[in-house]
């Protein structure tokens, strides 16, 4: 995969253990398919090397954390891409988990990751039980700008493709509750597609990994 500046900042964790699998499942809120998948990578951002080559040779470590942050993040997420392209190449299946951030010490202390690295994105890979079905994606006069960023016939185009999830139904059974804001499950009925289900998401997830900032500076990512 692409890296910045050939630093080469990440590294992958492969679990195939059943046990250790279905310990990582529960880390990642009980997602059955990671114990189910024989195959289960863990993509780490990673500047202990780049800590270590900067001792070697007695240089001062001080580059723009955040932008270390960065770069090594997006050198994970891509080589994470490669993989999944990969293995769908061969006929497998993947499933990328964001929700290995969801316990990042626990999954850190598991993994006995080391400081400088830190988990960013896990990755499924079996042979798919059925056909795989892939959501719709927003339509490319949203996502694609000439020249510019343009909102031109942006609130037309997105309302659109918010009829087209909501008609589909395929957030049924996984609607997300907005403690004292949404209705009670029994009468939450009403329409629901991307827009409903995204602004509820930004509403709660947060709190999930509201103290990823600290464990990163713990890690020696930030400051």
């Amino acid at each position: 995969a692409p890296t910045s500046s050939n630093m080469q900042s990440w590294s992958v964790i492969q679990v195939t253990d059943p046990c250790r699998r279905q310990t990582l499942a529960e880390y990642c809120g009980d997602q059955g398919f990671i114990s189910e998948a024989p195959l289960f990578l863990v993509f780490c951002a990673d500047i202990y090397r780049l800590k270590w080559v900067s001792k070697q040779k007695n240089y001062q470590f001080q580059p723009d954390p955040i932008d270390l942050l960065m770069v090594a993040s997006m050198d994970s997420a891509l080589a994470c891409q490669n993989a999944s392209l990969a293995a769908e190449s061969l006929g497998m299946g993947c499933c990328m988990v964001g929700n290995i951030r969801n316990k990042p010490r626990e999954v850190s202390s598991y993994l006995e990751l080391p400081p400088g690295v830190f988990a960013t994105v896990g990755l499924s890979v079996g042979y798919p039980a059925r056909e795989p079905q892939v959501k719709p994606r927003l339509p490319q006069s949203i996502a694609l700008h000439a020249e510019r960023y343009a909102l031109d016939g942006f609130e037309k185009d997105i309302a659109g493709y918010d009829a087209r999830m909501a008609q589909l139904d395929l957030y049924k059974n996984r609607r997300v509750r907005v403690p004292g804001v949404t209705p009670d499950p029994e009468k939450d009925t009403g329409p629901y597609g991307w827009i409903e289900h995204t602004a509820r998401r930004l509403a709660v997830s947060g709190g999930i990994r509201r103290d990823l900032g600290g464990f990163l500076q713990e890690k020696g990512f930030l400051p």
